[in-house]
């Protein structure tokens, strides 16, 4: 990042954006005050476009930090009704933009990450590693010309 951007008044939300870190009302409301009017709109569901992307930057978040949460500890966290929580997650979910599943009889949702397909993806290339080593070693004890 750039060393000016430190300088910045907006440079500590835009840093904890940038680490995928939960941010706090009093750090959205402080950059709230730096916006334009316009830049204030009130959309259909009553939340401004900047409300709407905290509240998403915040569920990708805890998507992080969680693997599992209710829609009432989630509610809390985001500082909106755990139906809407329910409703937004749903949404970004279908979207591809965050992945889990919703449980609506426990009423919990349950994130997902690539840790295991990372992981499978790992032994793959291992596999092809240990492959590729194989076919060269036979091909130097059978007196071969390996290519580099």
């Amino acid at each position: 990042m750039d060393e000016r951007c430190s300088k910045l008044k907006i440079y500590p939300i835009l840093q904890k954006v940038y680490l995928e870190r939960i941010l706090r009302q009093p750090e959205i409301d402080a950059f709230s005050e730096e916006l334009k009017p316009h830049q204030k709109a009130t959309l259909p569901d009553n939340f401004t476009v900047l409300d709407r992307a905290m509240i998403e930057h915040n569920l990708l978040s805890a998507s992080k930090l969680y693997t599992n949460i209710s829609f009432e500890e989630l509610g809390t966290l985001l500082g909106i009704a755990p139906q809407k929580a329910e409703k937004i997650a749903s949404r970004m979910i279908c979207e591809d933009r965050m992945r889990g599943s919703i449980d609506q009889v426990e009423a919990v949702i349950h994130f997902e990450d690539d840790t295991e397909e990372l992981q499978q993806w790992d032994q793959q290339i291992f596999g092809l590693c240990q492959a590729l080593n194989e076919i060269l070693d036979s091909m130097a004890k059978k007196g071969l010309p390996i290519p580099v």
